[in-house]
């Protein structure tokens, strides 16, 4: 038995033993419905150094949504800040 795990354990891809790509682990617990408003043009063709005056209806919506979460979580305060996956790691590049 113990032979038998051993094999399946190297088979198993590993940090130790390989690259493993990163975001993989947020890619896989994301539904496609949960996607589906990324592909919209309104959401995701902003450019990253858009003027100010040209990105109040996003600051707008994520303010609301952070004011939602607040009531819904009893929370004083939530953070829409990715801390994990490619989102934190690309994150992380740019500070």
């Amino acid at each position: 038995m113990l032979r038998y795990i051993k094999r399946l354990y190297e088979k198993d891809i590993a940090l130790d033993r390989a690259m493993i790509p990163l975001g993989s682990c947020t890619m896989k617990l994301n539904s496609t419905s949960e996607m589906l408003p990324v592909s919209w043009p309104e959401f995701s063709s902003i450019h990253p150094f858009a003027p100010e005056n040209q990105t109040k209806g996003y600051k707008q919506l994520i303010d609301e949504l952070e004011e939602q979460l607040v009531n819904i979580t009893g929370y004083s305060k939530v953070s829409l800040q990715p801390n994990a996956g490619s989102q934190g790691n690309m994150l992380a590049f740019w500070q």
